[in-house]
């Protein structure tokens, strides 16, 4: 499907395709997304955090980057439909996360040098559907129908600040963050 010039009602898929075929790739339409979940963490307690960015130097479980960091391959892009947050618990090894008590998120999602999402508060006990490890839950926004794309080898990094949520003063502690979204490999090999 060639690339609509709409001026309304652009839908989270036309994103990636539009991406797609400005690569030249018009075959994605006949390709299968794939569900993908990426996160980072910072376990050492502070009033703000900036997560993916230096994850390359993370290893496996407290981030799920890999080599290449804080940026996607030549082929492959995400287009993020929820972001979470937690607090992983402090013993440096990223397994546990902590019951949290009236914490909120005021957070900027950065993708190259733009601020695609700025100062954007989640609150304690919101959605609490895309993560609970027993009474920990996480906290969610929800960006589905509307997406935001973070195309190939472009550099991105959320920056969180962790609130108390009654009083909306900086807390000090640790904080994780999980991007979920429609995951796709762009690749120029038009067999299915």
């Amino acid at each position: 499907m060639p690339a609509r010039n709409v001026k309304g009602n652009v839908q989270a898929q036309d994103k990636i395709l539009y991406v797609a075929n400005k690569l030249g790739l018009s075959s994605l339409k006949y390709m299968q997304a794939t569900t993908r979940v990426i996160y980072d963490q910072s376990v050492t307690a502070a009033t703000q955090h900036t997560l993916f960015e230096g994850a390359a130097g993370r290893s496996f479980p407290l981030t799920n980057l890999g080599a290449n960091g804080n940026q996607f391959q030549v082929d492959e892009a995400l287009l993020v439909e929820k972001i979470a947050f937690f607090i992983p618990d402090a013993d440096d090894d990223g397994q546990n996360f902590i019951q949290s008590s009236n914490r909120s998120y005021k957070f900027d999602l950065i993708i190259g040098n733009k601020t695609v999402i700025k100062d954007v508060v989640v609150e304690e006990g919101g959605q609490q559907a895309f993560y609970t490890d027993g009474n920990a839950s996480s906290r969610v926004i929800d960006l589905e129908g509307v997406g935001i794309l973070i195309p190939p080898q472009v550099e991105f990094k959320v920056v969180v600040k962790p609130l108390v949520t009654n009083s909306r003063s900086q807390s000090s502690q640790s904080v994780g963050c999980y991007l979920f979204g429609t995951g796709v490999l762009l690749n120029f090999n038009t067999s299915i």
